[in-house]
């Protein structure tokens, strides 16, 4: 009778653990719905002091007593700072729909902390950025076919000019055979005034380096 009710907790206890993760399906939903309810007409300017430790988010995030990121006065972003803020409110979003604490399984308060600050490339990875945070965690996992990629996922790329950014990938552009031509995302951005959608293309010396475009998804399969 022992190992029977042992194994009934145990299996109750998984089943929770279970259920604190949402499906890659479910929390892709919820990343789109997040980034279309952003105004796109420059209500978030663009802004990057490099080398600050200013968290680029339109609004402050708290996270079971901790205040993760503060709210820029003038709502300004940058790429991390934003792409991180989708994360966390799709989280919550999807928390709320299940009527669920907002409870990132493995991520307490000091942990979030940990978590922005490798989603930034502070620690840790300083390439894979986003997807060694989420990888590492078994929060999700990391997308290694490019053509694998889906509206919803979380994408750090690198250019061939060294530079790079963070976004949330809405789809290829392929051209008439076929191949890779550039991609589509939402970020924030100078070209875009801020927030909104953007193409960049794969040919040239500024194009996007395909071998360094590293993919994440979040969520269950």
């Amino acid at each position: 009778m022992r190992r029977l009710a042992f194994a009934l907790l145990f299996a109750a206890v998984a089943a929770r653990a279970e259920d604190a993760m949402p499906t890659e399906d479910d929390f892709s939903k919820c990343v789109m719905a997040v980034v279309r309810s952003y105004p796109t007409d420059g209500t978030h300017a663009y802004y990057w002091p490099k080398g600050d430790a200013w968290p680029g988010t339109t609004c402050d995030l708290v996270y079971q007593g901790t205040k993760a990121c503060e709210a820029d006065a003038q709502k300004r972003c940058y790429c991390c700072g934003l792409t991180f803020e989708v994360f966390a409110k799709a989280w919550e979003q999807w928390s709320e729909g299940k009527k669920r604490e907002f409870a990132i399984p493995g991520v307490d308060g000091k942990g979030i902390l940990d978590l922005r600050a490798d989603w930034f490339g502070s620690t840790g990875d300083k390439r894979t950025t986003l997807q060694a945070a989420i990888a590492s965690r078994k929060l999700g996992r990391s997308i290694a076919k490019l053509d694998e990629a889906r509206a919803g996922d979380f994408v750090q790329l690198w250019r061939k000019n060294g530079t790079g950014h963070s976004v949330v990938f809405l789809e290829w552009k392929k051209g008439g055979d076929g191949k890779v031509k550039g991609i589509k995302y939402w970020s924030t951005q100078k070209s875009t005034n801020g927030i909104g959608e953007r193409e960049e293309r794969i040919a040239g010396d500024d194009g996007v380096d395909l071998e360094q475009v590293y993919i994440v998804r979040v969520g269950k399969r």
